[in-house]
């Protein structure tokens, strides 16, 4: 399982995470900026994106 992570994930996608987790803990949600939510969003697709890769590696090594 931990070999399917390091093909999923790479460096570039921790800086993304702690950059989202660092956002995500100073915004302020009672008053939303378009920023904000255009980034949410973004985040949003980024994470079901690699949910999906996730999803095709774990099936192509599952075959192989």
């Amino acid at each position: 399982m931990l070999e399917l992570l390091k093909k999923t994930f790479d460096k570039f996608d921790g800086l993304i995470i702690l950059a989202a987790v660092f956002l995500f803990t100073h915004f302020d949600y009672d008053n939303l900026s378009t920023l904000d939510k255009v980034y949410t969003a973004s985040f949003a697709v980024w994470g079901v994106t690699k949910l999906i890769r996730l999803y095709i590696i774990y099936k192509k090594e599952k075959e192989g």
